[in-house]
């Protein structure tokens, strides 16, 4: 059987995918994702496709959502198998997390497709599907290899928290206790950064990208990872870009309206990996707009931008650590 994943253009272009509080904002309210602690096994979770039991604690773990590597390597376990997403990086794991291996080579899963035969190949004993996109007939099937949890109740597939995936994964993990330390910790240095820049508090922003047709370019949404993180550290994301996006987790505006840009204080653009003529002056209507000639534009690099898209426990120190004074350079009065 092959696995159908509607995913890369998502994950990275525009939110067709992926994972429910990208910065640090509020996690969503779902059932509790275990009902047993700290290395306690059996362990029962809960997650959007079902209730999984996990006999014992996993020893060889299969990452098949697009991004649930670094959620699964921050608790110390190395995947067997790791799904690629994007720049065909070494083990499909980018710089904040290639440490993690071990010097371990995971197996690399490539393409849309997956095919069962090669998942279970690998002998998993707990397959990660968290931002995998599996229907339930995909996640019946992989769970006849091995135990298998998809995203958490609530949360669309590939927009799930990073919280609740923190905490989803960690109690497949037998790490709920862990899970929690994790995450206290990373919402205390959101707040702490807010503390650093209090000039964010009220002020508008938002992340953009040339879109992956070359017609126009992407707005993330409030709701999205990349939108939360701006929220998580005070800023806005102008009402504009959440109307225009409607059911969507972004909005794409053609190039006749990049004026709306200006509707920002500062904006983050990104690049999409594999994009022709990304950058943000390479845009129809650049020259006219304000928030460039006020030097209002935060050049994300690629690494960053990808980061965002994981929005993980380990990218999302990483961003912490450049984005916040880049942008409070670019910010002005």
């Amino acid at each position: 059987m092959i696995v159908r994943l509607r995913a890369v253009v998502a994950l990275l272009a525009a939110a067709v995918l992926l994972t429910a509080c990208g910065g640090g904002g509020p996690a969503s309210a779902g059932p509790a994702p275990t009902e047993a602690g700290d290395g306690a096994f059996p362990i029962t979770v809960q997650h959007a496709l079902g209730t999984t039991e996990i006999p014992a604690a996993p020893q060889r773990v299969v990452s098949l959502g697009y991004t649930d590597q670094d959620t699964i390597l921050a608790f110390g376990v190395v995947p067997v198998g790791i799904r690629e997403f994007t720049g065909n990086r070494p083990s499909a794991t980018w710089p904040w997390a290639s440490d993690r291996l071990r010097g371990e080579q995971p197996r690399v899963l490539v393409g849309e497709q997956i095919d069962v035969e090669t998942v279970a190949a690998l002998q998993p004993d707990l397959i990660v599907a968290v931002s995998a996109g599996l229907d339930q007939q995909q996640y019946d099937t992989f769970s006849r290899l091995a135990p298998t949890i998809a995203h958490p109740v609530g949360a669309d597939p590939f927009q799930a928290a990073w919280q609740d995936t923190t905490r989803l994964i960690g109690a497949a993990l037998g790490r709920a206790e862990e899970a929690e330390r994790m995450v206290a910790d990373l919402e205390a240095r959101f707040a702490a950064v807010r503390e650093q820049y209090p000039q964010f508090q009220g002020r508008r922003a938002a992340i953009a990208a040339a879109s992956s047709t070359g017609t126009g370019y992407f707005v993330w949404a409030s709701d999205d990872n990349r939108g939360r993180f701006l929220t998580s550290l005070g800023f806005t994301v102008p009402p504009v870009f959440d109307e225009l996006a409607g059911d969507s987790f972004y909005a794409d505006i053609s190039h006749e309206r990049l004026d709306l840009l200006d509707e920002n204080d500062v904006v983050g653009w990104l690049e999409i990996p594999g994009n022709d003529n990304a950058a943000l002056d390479a845009q129809p209507g650049y020259p006219a707009l304000r928030v460039g000639r006020e030097g209002r534009v935060v050049e994300l690099t690629q690494e960053q931008g990808v980061a965002l898209s994981f929005s993980s426990v380990l990218s999302l120190p990483a961003l912490l650590d450049e984005l916040p004074a880049e942008f409070a350079a670019h910010l002005g009065g």
